[in-house]
């Protein structure tokens, strides 16, 4: 009679030729003579899950398993069948005891990464296969899957805004080959999107791990471009110095120059660039925005076409061509540019922007304001994006709420967009709380009815919103326009929509007559804007181009100028009655322009402010005028009494003062 280990040997061989059946047979008679046989229980396990028989195969694996508890095999084994019953949580458990039992056992630690995933337990999957891939780097199937779970998890956290955690996992040796893409992509994503902090926390957490990867250098360059341009430089220049070789690296130093006002160091670094590589498309594109900067707009013009060759759908590209042909006077051909970048690139802010102030000056307002909303994505909006927790007014009834309506941006936009405040006040609500700049509160609140609006001082801790009142909506001022100015016809005309006391009004009369008792035309001069402004070398002027005025018999000119740039008057080559010891504040420049018999000004507040008050006002242009202007005008529908004069030539102020001046002389003539 055959001993039980001579039974085995006869039926795993049976077993191990397909004989199924009689090592089925032999399995249970072993069984029977010795019901304690774990290997007999263990084999015979295995030959029910062959034969799709899993729930019996587990029982048998559970009663080895209570035989011989130290059996990694075994243990596997189990968790196999588990899975095949769809019980991941028991295959699960089983799968750790057997990596704890054979901490190197392969098929058991991707077993287990699989059974984790099934029951969405990515991280600790990612960690097992962190560890499986300790002692099988080349394993195909386990990078596989270690490289989705990264992926995963890693748009999980970024999603969730969880920049910090998503930097730490996805930095790690298992996560790089993967992690490091992710990263890179959704911070180039944030920064496309105006959110250049965000980008920059990610671009830091790369640098960590690899502090010489010359990409990253180069990208956190370009996200510190608005918080401190040295640092962009100083960055761009460490990128170089890692890849002098690369075009990249000698545009995005180009890019840092730019922002610091070096445009010819930096149009050299668009050069270099191009050495390098002479088919490199950012390059051209960054060549060509520079080239704009100069004023060389068909250049840029062919820089973009040349990057459009090599890369037909570039985005930057494209809106680089169409602010060339914005300078090219070439309209309906930039609009169709950008909205050629805007099909490949639909978050491309400067786009929006741009393509929101062409249409403005064309005169499109219906698909202009909806464009000029972009404007708080843009960075030069960045300072003046709030958190406010009450919803934005839609247009619709306000019958027994009340709404914010904050202004924003300059002191012009707020004096030229508050006449829509009577839009407001025509839903009915409850209340209006108007937040202004601090020089327009006493003008605002003198020409508004107490009753209906409240003119209320910015937040203290602006942009935040501490201390401003609870209302039931809130919108900012030149939102306004979006939802009552469809078109041209439909800007509210009726001026003067402001006014001053009938004090300060006499007070200021008496004060000019006093002062230029001969004349037979007083004339205030505004030349210059506020330095911070981004265009303001476009639109400003030496007091000095204004000589023309002051040849003119029997004009008085007074200087309504304030800033660094009334200091020009004591230098002035011409007679000047300095007013800056005078009007403190908006509302005391409103009274004494309503003294003047006529203002002559640059796009600045004071324009705004004489046309507010229906006062007679010559507004000098540059040739590229804000959208405000229109085009091809010299009239504006905005402001009744105003009278526009244009530069023809870049940069050359003679001819809209010359024709100025020549509009003043028949004007004192006609005053005799």
């Amino acid at each position: 009679m055959a001993t039980i280990a001579e039974a085995l040997a006869i039926a795993f061989d049976h077993h191990e030729s397909g004989r199924l059946a009689e090592a089925e047979i032999l399995y249970g008679r072993i069984l029977d003579a010795d019901p304690h046989q774990a290997t007999a229980l263990h084999l015979l396990g295995v030959l029910y899950g062959q034969t799709d028989r899993p729930r019996l195969a587990a029982a048998l694996f559970v009663g080895a398993i209570g035989l011989v508890p130290d059996n990694p095999g075994l243990r596997y084994d189990l968790a196999r069948v588990r899975l095949t019953l769809e019980d991941a949580e028991g295959a699960v458990a089983v799968l750790r005891q057997t990596a704890a039992l054979q901490p190197d056992h392969t098929a058991a630690l991707f077993q287990l990464a699989l059974a984790f995933r099934s029951v969405g337990r990515y991280g600790d999957s990612l960690l097992t296969l962190e560890r499986l891939l300790t002692l099988q780097p080349d394993g195909l199937e386990a990078r596989y899957l270690a490289d989705r779970a990264v992926e995963r998890e890693g748009r999980d956290l970024l999603a969730r805004g969880e920049i910090g955690r998503a930097v730490e996992r996805l930095t790690r040796p298992v996560a790089e080959s993967v992690g490091v893409p992710i990263l890179s992509a959704h911070a180039a994503a944030l920064y496309r999107d105006g959110k250049p902090r965000d980008a920059a926390r990610l671009h830091r957490g790369l640098l960590v791990v690899n502090p010489a990867d010359a990409m990253a250098l180069w990208n956190l360059s370009l996200c510190r471009f608005d918080e401190c341009d040295a640092a962009a430089e100083r960055l761009a220049r460490r990128a170089r110095a890692l890849a002098p070789q690369e075009a990249e690296a000698h545009a995005k130093l180009g890019l840092a120059l730019a922002a610091r006002g070096r445009h010819a160091e930096a149009v050299a670094c668009g050069r270099a660039a191009l050495a390098c590589d002479p088919a490199h498309a950012p390059s051209l594109v960054n060549l060509g925005a520079l080239t704009l900067r100069l004023a060389e707009d068909a250049l840029a013009l062919r820089l973009a076409d040349r990057a459009l060759r090599l890369v037909p759908d570039l985005a930057e590209a494209l809106a680089v061509r169409g602010d060339a042909l914005v300078s090219l006077d070439r309209p309906r051909e930039a609009v169709d540019a950008y909205r050629g970048a805007l099909r490949v690139a639909p978050q491309l802010v400067g786009a929006h922007v741009n393509l929101s102030h062409l249409l403005l000056r064309q005169g499109d307002y219906a698909a202009g304001w909806l464009e000029f909303e972009w404007r708080w994505r843009s960075e030069a909006q960045a300072g003046q994006r709030r958190p406010f927790r009450q919803p934005r007014w839609d247009g619709g009834g306000l019958e027994g709420r009340s709404i914010l309506v904050h202004a924003e941006q300059g002191l012009g936009d707020t004096i030229q967009f508050v006449r829509f405040l009577e839009a407001v006040l025509r839903a009915a609500p409850a209340h209006v709380h108007l937040e202004a700049q601090g020089p327009l509160l006493s003008l605002l609140t003198h020409s508004l009815d107490p009753g209906r609006v409240s003119v209320i001082p910015r937040a203290s801790n602006f942009p935040g919103v501490s201390g401003l009142p609870e209302t039931d909506v809130q919108i900012p001022l030149m939102s306004l326009a979006g939802l009552f100015c469809p078109n041209l016809e439909a800007i509210p005309v009726r001026v003067p929509y402001l006014s001053v006391p009938e004090e300060r009004r006499g007070f200021w009369q008496r004060r000019l007559r006093s002062d230029a008792p001969d004349a037979r035309l007083r004339v205030g001069l505004a030349w210059a804007g506020r330095p911070q402004y981004h265009a303001d070398v476009i639109r400003s002027m030496p007091l000095s181009a204004l000589a023309p005025l002051a040849a003119v018999p029997g004009v008085a000119l007074f200087s309504l100028q304030v800033g660094e740039a009334a200091e020009q008057v004591a230098r002035a080559p011409f007679p000047v009655i300095d007013l800056s010891d005078g009007p403190s504040g908006m509302l005391e420049a409103a009274a004494a322009i309503e003294g003047l018999d006529l203002i002559v000004a640059v796009d600045t507040a004071i324009a705004h402010l004489a046309g507010a008050l229906a006062r007679p006002v010559w507004v000098l242009l540059a040739r590229e005028n804000d959208w405000r202007w229109l085009s091809g005008r010299d009239d504006s529908p905005w402001y009744p009494t105003a009278r526009l004069f244009r530069q023809t030539r870049r940069g050359d102020w003679s001819g809209p003062v010359e024709a100025a001046a020549h509009a003043l002389r028949r004007l004192v003539e006609e005053s005799v």
